[in-house]
């Protein structure tokens, strides 16, 4: 399973995207993939699928503004509907007409939008336990980000240890995949600027129009494939049954054995998904 990453896609290159420098990773060439990571996440939460993935397609995986590598400007637009337009802006700027968008967590509710928004640049939408919808994240660490003041305080206490704890007892189901080099490079990114005052911000902004995705998803037209980890503990498998019920001829693939990143701890499975699923996306 480890066998799928290269220490050397840790670093990709910048790309500069409406006056920010962004960290992208790319491989392969073909049908345009857009990977877009979740909530404090970033590009390296890919690192399982890219190499093997872009065998077949043209890959790209990026650290949203206020994430990762990328710059964290103050007064970037952290919203969903913000982040969508951003991903519009990184297609154009790779002179990418449609693609596919896959979203883990945050990611996917910002896909929804984008593809809610923009349906003629969105060729196939996958959604790998994906937020939407109102009130869906359970983890407490989460949660708590989004208490003003408290939530700053949180963010100043992050240490390698408490990154530890959230992977084993939130992220992740099995322990095995909570290494020290995956530990460090989570870590390395709070040493960027403003990495440690954007989480309780992008926490508060993404959650305004979650309402909004959700009375709309029955316009979503382009094919859709759900992907959820059985064992998630940050959103509950649930709402994996909620978007199959909600997103017209959605398809639905439940991994057992897998938490909140089924990309990660059962790559080998949700790459054959995807590579399955994007080879009949036209």
């Amino acid at each position: 399973m480890r066998g799928n990453y290269h220490p050397e896609m840790q670093r990709g290159t910048f790309k500069k995207i409406n006056g920010l420098n962004i960290h992208v990773l790319n491989a392969g060439n073909g049908l345009p993939v857009v990977l877009v990571h979740g909530y404090m996440g970033m590009a390296y939460d890919w690192r399982y699928n890219i190499k093997e993935l872009g065998q077949h397609f043209s890959v790209y995986a990026l650290d949203l503004p206020g994430f990762g590598y990328s710059e964290k400007p103050l007064t970037f637009d952290y919203t969903s509907n913000g982040y969508a337009e951003f991903i519009i802006s990184f297609l154009d700027t790779y002179r990418i007409k449609r693609a596919v968008l896959v979203g883990n967590s945050m990611g996917g509710q910002i896909v929804l939008m984008a593809c809610l928004k923009y349906p003629e640049r969105v060729a196939g939408l996958v959604l790998i336990d994906s937020g939407g919808y109102p009130q869906s994240v359970q983890f407490v660490p989460f949660k708590i980000l989004k208490v003003p003041v408290i939530g700053e305080i949180s963010m100043a206490l992050v240490s390698r240890t408490v990154i530890r704890t959230m992977l084993r007892r939130g992220i992740y189901f099995k322990s095995s995949f909570v290494t020290d080099e995956v530990i460090d490079n989570y870590y390395s990114v709070y040493c960027t600027v403003n990495a440690r005052k954007m989480p309780p911000v992008i926490m508060r902004s993404v959650m305004k129009d979650e309402a909004g995705i959700i009375l709309h998803l029955d316009e979503i037209n382009c094919p859709t494939l759900i992907i959820w980890g059985a064992e998630d503990r940050v959103i509950s498998p649930a709402k994996a049954e909620m978007f199959h019920r909600d997103i017209k001829d959605a398809s639905l693939l439940m991994v057992p054995g897998a938490g909140h990143m089924p990309q990660v701890e059962k790559s080998r499975t949700v790459n054959r998904a995807l590579i399955g699923f994007m080879s009949k996306v036209i």
